[in-house]
């Protein structure tokens, strides 16, 4: 139950809780918390320690203040520490802040199981505070008396008056204070909470009071705090050189981790339980691949914390139901995005949609190209995108939603204005969107430059991928290969070639046969996109005959289908403006496709491939003279015939069941092969196979019953 608590914790707002912290570690947290109990060990007799955990709004600082003290509780009897929680935030008074916070310390060290110790520590903490009666703790500040008053009743033995300290010589209570705290056993760890909730004068007197008391032996401090509030707040009030004074107040600083791809990707599938199954129920083609596609192109760089992923199902949650089977999911999660990260861009497209799509949404009178359009609002657009911080990742989405925004900043796109499908590029269907109705490895960048610049390791590299990163490796080779310097000579061909080939590798296979989220692109599709990002450092002629040697590459089978259809099927011509065969050649590349696919089958290769499906589609739907001899060679290598109707029946896949497989609407696809009767035959013969798992049993099914199945149980899928 730990588990299910924590996920509905995480839906809404809510940090881990001490007992269950470190089990319901959803985000792979618990080496670094260990890492910060390692530093807290430093904490000695002789000296003490200020750490600080140092991360934005909603980064999970409490949860880990929480993790840190279950870790400190289940260290070893005599190396406990004793754990002291203060939140200032929930004191609310400024002028009470000192009082509780001394106070707080000394009523957890009184009871400690070292009695005697812990009562001579909070009686010279309490000497310690009198002497600050007749002083000022900091150079401008009130005197405390009244606090200190304060501090001695809390603490106890009230009736010992302040004014019986006749000689509050604050050196000498200070050293009775360290003498006292040095023969103190244990350690003392003050965990500070939320003090980025203070008001700035609030905040200002905590890091005050930790500057003065923050020196004492055996005791260290954890602070949870969004340092660029806490400076800001001290800028405000007029102190100067705000980040020094922290750096004097803290020994050891550290950033809450980012989230890793895997991490977001695991938030985003957590998240989708939010939403009801109708909205995750397929609408419109290419669902899966699309809301997948989004993720990659800026929504997963836009993901930083937890928190952000609560606030973007939030919105979606609100604002689906009423857009359900009119806007594409992925589009809506798209507008969702620009709402709470980017709202001046947001406005901009409520207020001049034509900035974006190039037309007014409603409007069959405007005769000015749309192209013309877009691009006379470019430094407008620019503007409101670049006042966000993320400008790139949000500039993406924006590409990605409106693909004649990219067109305008001469940027690549794989985006498609299909007004059938739900796009918000649609001008008419943005008209009712902005009404709102009608772990394994993480990735490296060190690996991936290593790629791109190293061509003898690229073996290497490609074998130490993972599925879990194998797709974002490739997706960031183009993003690098973009960005680096005319200067910086590659052989940007010669790369090309090896990401169409690396596509094939293992990794890449098993992803596509493991696929358990609808977040997940095509291998093919991201390696054309990568690829396309290189023409830039290709001389022109070498640029229009690459196409061509990825379509006859024997190697690169899966990444060849994909330009295939490209350039010869109609439907998807207009996805790239780039890796275009010259008409001359085209006949003749598409024969060596088609026996590079052949020879894949004879020689038992052909399903070991990245996409098989995709290759038989195409290899079906350009050369169908070709396909009896490779079912041929296929049956003759596997006579069961399970990978081939697999492959030839993959379906949909939603977030509901994952894949499910039924009949090509156009059943010529399948017959070019063999005729449907003579596998209708062979199905009744495997289905009696009682060995026969799923789902291939379900692609055999769905072949005799005529229905869609889903892979994962047997179960039909009637949508």
């Amino acid at each position: 139950m730990t588990q299910e608590k924590n996920n509905a914790d995480l839906r809404l707002d809510r940090p881990l809780r001490l007992g269950d912290a470190l089990a319901g570690d959803l985000l792979d947290r618990g080496g670094f918390v260990a890492q910060v109990s390692k530093v807290l060990q430093r904490i000695s007799p002789e000296v003490g320690l200020v750490v600080s955990i140092e991360g934005a709004w909603g980064s999970g600082k409490t949860s880990l203040l929480a993790m840190l003290e279950e870790l400190l509780n289940a260290e070893p009897g005599k190396q406990r520490a004793v754990v002291v929680h203060f939140n200032p935030w929930l004191v609310g008074d400024r002028d009470a802040l000192l009082r509780q916070f001394l106070a707080s310390i000394a009523k957890a060290v009184k009871l400690t199981d070292h009695a005697k110790a812990g009562k001579q520590v909070a009686k010279e903490l309490k000497t310690y505070s009198k002497a600050f009666d007749v002083l000022k703790l900091i150079p401008g500040a009130e005197p405390w008396a009244s606090i200190i008053k304060s501090v001695v009743e809390s603490v106890g033995n009230a009736s010992e008056a302040v004014f019986d300290y006749k000689t509050p010589d604050i050196e000498a209570r200070k050293v009775d204070l360290e003498n006292a705290l040095r023969k103190f056993p244990r350690r003392i760890v003050v965990l500070l909470d939320d003090l980025d909730r203070l008001y700035p004068a609030e905040a200002y007197e905590m890091v005050r009071i930790i500057k003065a008391v923050g020196d004492l032996p055996n005791v260290g401090y954890v602070l949870a705090w969004d340092e660029k509030y806490v400076s800001a707040a001290l800028d405000k009030l007029s102190v100067p050189f705000a980040a020094t004074y922290l750096d004097k107040v803290v020994q050891v600083r550290l950033p809450v981790p980012p989230l890793s791809f895997p991490q977001r990707v695991a938030l985003m599938n957590n998240a989708l339980g939010r939403l009801a199954k109708e909205a995750q129920d397929s609408h419109f083609p290419g669902d899966e691949e699309r809301l997948g596609a989004l993720f990659h192109n800026g929504l997963s760089e836009l993901i930083e914390q937890p928190r952000d992923i609560v606030r973007l199902f939030d919105v979606v949650c609100s604002i689906e139901p009423g857009l359900r089977g009119e806007i594409h999911l992925a589009d809506i999660f798209g507008l969702a995005t620009l709402m709470i990260k980017a709202p001046a861009v947001f406005e901009l497209l409520n207020r001049t949609p034509q900035a974006f799509v190039g037309r007014r949404p409603g409007s069959r009178t405007e005769f000015r190209d749309v192209k013309e359009v877009v691009q006379l609002h470019a430094t407008e657009r620019d503007l409101a995108i670049d006042r966000h911080p993320h400008a790139k990742a949000i500039r993406d989405v924006v590409h990605w939603l409106f693909p004649q925004t990219a067109k305008a900043d001469e940027a690549f796109t794989f985006g498609r204005i299909e007004p059938g499908e739900g796009h918000l590029a649609s001008p008419d269907r943005l008209l009712v969107a902005l009404h709102l109705s009608a772990r394994p490895d993480d990735l490296s960048l060190v690996r991936v430059r290593r790629y791109l610049l190293k061509p003898a390791k690229r073996p290497e590299i490609a074998a130490s991928l993972q599925p879990d990163n194998c797709i974002d490796f490739v997706a960031q080779l183009g993003n690098m290969a973009e960005g680096l310097g005319n200067d910086l000579a590659i052989d940007a061909e010669s790369l090309a070639i090896d990401i169409a080939r690396l596509v094939e590798g293992e990794a890449f296979v098993r992803r596509a046969r493991e696929r358990i989220d609808v977040f997940s692109m095509r291998a093919e599709r991201v390696a054309v996109q990568a690829i396309g990002q290189l023409l830039k450092h290709l001389p022109e002629q070498a640029s229009r005959s690459l196409a061509e040697r990825i379509l006859t590459d024997d190697l690169a089978v899966s990444v060849a289908a994909r330009i295939a259809i490209m350039n010869f099927i109609s439907d998807d011509r207009d996805q790239l403006d780039c890796l275009n065969v010259e008409a001359e050649h085209r006949e003749l590349a598409l024969d060596a496709f088609a026996n590079n696919v052949k020879s894949a089958a004879q020689d038992g290769d052909l399903f070991a491939k990245a996409t098989p499906d995709l290759v038989l589609w195409v290899l079906s739907r350009l050369r169908p003279g070709l396909c009896k001899p490779v079912f041929e060679a296929i049956e003759q290598m596997d006579p069961t015939l399970d990978n081939f109707v697999e492959a030839m029946l993959k379906g949909a896949f939603d977030s509901h069941k994952g894949q499910s497989y039924r009949l090509p609407k156009d059943l010529q696809e399948l017959e070019n092969f063999v005729a449907i009767d003579v596998l209708k035959l062979l199905a009744a013969e495997r289905l009696k196979d009682e060995t026969l798992n799923y789902p291939v049993r379900a692609a055999w099914r769905a072949l005799l019953e005529e229905k869609c199945i889903y892979g994962k149980d047997g179960s039909e899928n009637r949508d």
